[in-house]
């Protein structure tokens, strides 16, 4: 068994990689575990533990899922919190315009339920984790981190290809492994 996940690549934001850095020495409020950039990812649908035949109907669904799209542009925007900067469990950036990412993940996630795949039910909110945060003793930190940060630009991202990735949990965190990539067309 596998712990997979579908999403898309998105370790290529220097800008998003720089605001990062000097987060990391100014936002002490407690307990954070950063992401590092090379496993930040926009995810679509969370599967979790999958045999060898479901790996192989989650291949078969994106490579169906990837025809008719293309690739796209997003600008990777702002920084926010889960649920909330008052109590935030996640850092996380937004994308937008989230239209092709959305039609893209419902598309996929009415293949994975044709297929006996469950999905989330809450709303899609495409977004890239930046960070994990266990406590914060400090909330105003991560409000005051939000309302600066609410709006900037960090970067562009060319969304052009689809990608099953395995995530391998570590003490110190997941690492996530491509399993197989489609590109969009």
């Amino acid at each position: 068994m596998k712990r997979v996940f579908i999403g898309y690549d998105c370790n290529t934001l220097p800008e998003l990689v720089s605001l990062s850095s000097k987060l990391k020495e100014t936002l002490k409020c407690g307990n954070i575990r950063w992401i590092p950039p090379e496993n930040w990812h926009i995810t679509s649908h969370f599967i979790g533990n999958a045999g060898d035949n479901e790996i192989e109907i989650l291949k078969e669904i994106l490579f169906e899922a990837s025809s008719g799209t293309g690739p796209f542009s997003v600008t990777v925007k702002g920084i926010g919190f889960f649920p909330s900067a008052r109590r935030p469990k996640v850092m996380w950036s937004g994308v937008s315009p989230v239209n092709v990412l959305s039609k893209l993940h419902y598309r996929t996630g009415a293949l994975l339920r044709r297929e006996g795949f469950e999905t989330d039910n809450r709303p899609y909110n495409p977004h890239i984790t930046i960070a994990r945060i266990k406590h914060c003793e400090h909330p105003e930190k991560t409000e005051n981190t939000e309302s600066t940060y609410r709006k900037a630009v960090l970067g562009y991202l060319n969304i052009d290809r689809i990608i099953l990735y395995e995530s391998i949990l570590f003490p110190d965190g997941a690492k996530y492994i491509p399993l197989k990539e489609y590109s969009l067309l």
